[in-house]
């Protein structure tokens, strides 16, 4: 139940608004709404209609001079497009603090529907055939015709019995993908799989170590086909290259004169390698002759100057101090070849 306090709030209340509205003209001092039609009628609806633009016009119009009609008619105009607080900008960008703004997100269904593709959305998306909102179904299938030729040579054939087929297996007319589009092979999936001696793939730096190929010769587009990755290794090497072996092969049984020529290639590098080692083993030996020499040599120096056999022939014993149990130290220099000696008392 309502209390008397609360009655009394409420009337309270109820006076302050009507004060505002008949301040504010919209109702008149007998209690009568401003907004009537025709002789005294009030207006249709049961809310008082607020003051519209031309309301406001026309009482700044009979309340100021006529001097000041045109001012206060431009400030009002003015008022109405350009809001005051419109002028007042944050001080603190709001991306500084905040990362994702929800009120700005929209929801694209996982990326299957764009809003902007539907009727009325934007135009930015415009191609050779049109907006996608106004494309019809045979302009979608033309552009996926023209799409597909760009990575096909040959348009698609009439018939399936006309669709070319697997050079190993002459059976399939599904194409292993890499090797058909990357290196030209007419070769399906399960072949490739089957002839790994023939359609493996091959790093640059296989190539160079088993075929002995060099990089101007890898590097050909003319010569070979080659497939670039990212490096497994780390995402700042250099990239992947990799070759198809049969191309490979036969690149390289051309230049050293078949297989027999690239065994005899590689037994030649090998001989070469071992006569390489070798020549690195005797140099290593002569320099530790040398130095074995220059130590013999000084030696014999030393011998010639102090004999086959040196006695030492020490100077007078010097105390030097003690330790801290209190046992002295003594040492003692040999006159000739100046080596000392120093002992302690026990």
């Amino acid at each position: 139940m309502v209390t008397a306090e609360q009655k009394a709030r409420i009337e309270a209340n109820r006076k302050l608004a009507l004060q505002r509205l008949k301040a504010r003209g919209i109702i008149s001092s007998n209690g009568t709404s401003s907004g009537t039609e025709g002789g005294g009628k009030p207006a249709t609806g049961g809310a008082a209609p607020a003051p519209s633009k031309q309301d406001d016009m026309a009482k700044l119009q009979a309340a100021a001079p006529p001097d000041s009609v045109r001012d206060s008619t431009a400030l009002l105009e003015d008022r109405s497009h350009k809001r005051p607080l419109d002028s007042i900008r944050p001080s603190i960008r709001k991306q500084d603090y905040i990362e994702y703004d929800f009120a700005t997100m929209k929801n694209l269904n996982g990326g299957y529907i764009n809003p902007e593709d539907r009727v009325g959305g934007s135009d930015d998306f415009d191609d050779e055939f049109g907006s996608k909102k106004q494309k019809t179904l045979d302009d979608w299938k033309r552009e996926q015709q023209e799409r597909r030729m760009l990575y096909e040579n040959a348009p698609p054939p009439e018939h399936i019995s006309q669709a070319p087929k697997c050079i190993e297996c002459n059976v399939n007319i599904e194409m292993d993908p890499v090797l058909h589009d990357v290196f030209k092979l007419q070769v399906c999936k399960q072949c490739s799989k089957d002839h790994p001696e023939k359609y493996s793939l091959l790093t640059k730096t296989e190539c160079k170590e088993d075929y002995f190929l060099t990089d101007p010769e890898l590097n050909d587009p003319d010569l070979f086909y080659k497939l670039e990755k990212p490096n497994p290794h780390s995402g700042t090497f250099a990239r992947m290259q990799l070759y198809v072996r049969c191309q490979i092969e036969e690149f390289a049984f051309k230049k050293w004169g078949g297989e027999e020529g690239l065994d005899q290639e590689w037994q030649r590098r090998e001989e070469g390698k071992s006569s390489r080692r070798e020549k690195k083993y005797q140099k290593k030996i002569a320099e530790m002759r040398l130095k074995t020499r220059a130590q013999e040599y000084t030696t014999k120096l030393r011998e010639k100057k102090y004999g086959m056999k040196h006695v030492h022939d020490f100077s007078v014993v010097v105390t030097t101090g003690k330790d801290e149990d209190g046992h002295s130290y003594t040492r003692k220099k040999c006159i000739d070849c100046g080596l000392e000696m120093e002992e302690s008392d026990l």
